[in-house]
């Protein structure tokens, strides 16, 4: 008697998993729970309106340095306009490609290494 209720339990439990995994497939995907998204990919632009554009319509400022970036636990829009970088996240590594807008919606480490001495890195980051 007992193993006929547990298999009826079992049953039911399989059952009721089944139908959330249908009806979850329905919604779409919620962007506060990515981890980040690329909003927008600007490599055909002109650089000075695309300049203007990323400060005036993200609000974003511009910074400039001879040395590796490091910045810790950040939380907004990133812009590398001239480099590579990674983003850490739960110590996975992902590669951070130019001339893409990332947001990034949890805290994630950026590093951009300075490979070429004559160039500036060049990014804008969100205020």
């Amino acid at each position: 008697m007992f193993l006929i209720i547990l298999l009826i339990y079992f049953i039911i439990l399989i059952l009721v998993e089944f139908i959330f995994i249908i009806l979850s497939k329905d919604k779409s995907i919620d962007k506060s729970k990515e981890i980040f998204h690329i909003i927008e990919l600007y490599e055909k632009q002109d650089v000075n309106l695309l300049d203007d554009d990323i400060i005036k319509k993200h609000g974003m400022i511009f910074q400039e340095t001879n040395e590796d970036v490091d910045i810790k636990n950040f939380i907004g829009k990133f812009y590398i306009k001239n480099y590579y970088g990674f983003f850490i996240n739960l110590e996975s590594w992902n590669l951070m490609e130019s001339k893409k807008l990332y947001e990034f919606n949890v805290p994630v480490n950026i590093n951009i290494i300075k490979i070429n001495n004559k160039e500036p890195i060049k990014y804008y980051i969100s205020k």
